[in-house]
């Protein structure tokens, strides 16, 4: 599994950690079809989830590193779970989900990002520069931390520091976004 969300095989035992920390997913995240955009000179491939609900999402080819270096014949062999929640493409291994898509959550590249155990040093510089590399607002970087836009101006302002949970997920965006770990390094 690649990406944060994998509840489309929830657990059932209680000592499972997966069963502890993750809520089981809303029915209106079943997936209905699934369309993959093959890259073009022209175009950026992508990945479009149509849900039962009527939604459609779309999140870029670059978010899966498996599904972006695989061939264009593995990207277009996948089976949607029996429960609706997840994509599966069994030539690259590689599972999606909904609630991940909903999220905008990438699938992080193994080794890109640090332990979980251990979070990274997350100064006000280093913070400000993930969120320009991102190309988001404090207001749309706040909402995808789950934090008030305030809080990521104290945060890139040094007022406030970020918690240790916030230092993992942070760890995770980074890692996840095509070697910005590397590049927003402290």
């Amino acid at each position: 599994m690649n990406t944060a969300d994998t509840t489309d095989r929830p657990s059932n035992d209680p000592s499972s950690k997966n069963a502890m920390d993750a809520p089981m997913p809303d029915a209106s995240e079943r997936i209905r079809d699934v369309r993959v955009v093959n890259p073009t000179d022209d175009i950026e491939g992508h990945i479009t989830f149509e849900l039962m609900d009527g939604r459609v999402v779309s999140i870029p080819l670059s978010w899966s590193w498996r599904l972006q270096e695989a061939t264009p014949e593995e990207r277009q062999n996948f089976e949607i779970s029996p429960s609706g929640y997840g994509v599966h493409w069994p030539d690259v291994d590689e599972d999606l989900s909904a609630r991940g898509a909903l999220r905008g959550t990438p699938a992080p590249r193994p080794g890109t990002a640090p332990s979980p155990h251990t979070p990274g040093d997350w100064s006000a510089p280093r913070i400000k520069a993930l969120r320009n590399r991102l190309g988001l607002s404090q207001a749309a970087f706040g909402k995808r931390m789950g934090v008030r836009q305030a809080t990521v101006s104290d945060w890139e302002t040094g007022k406030q520091e970020p918690s240790r949970m916030a230092c993992r997920l942070l760890d995770r965006i980074a890692g996840a976004t095509d070697g910005a770990y590397e590049q927003v390094a402290a």
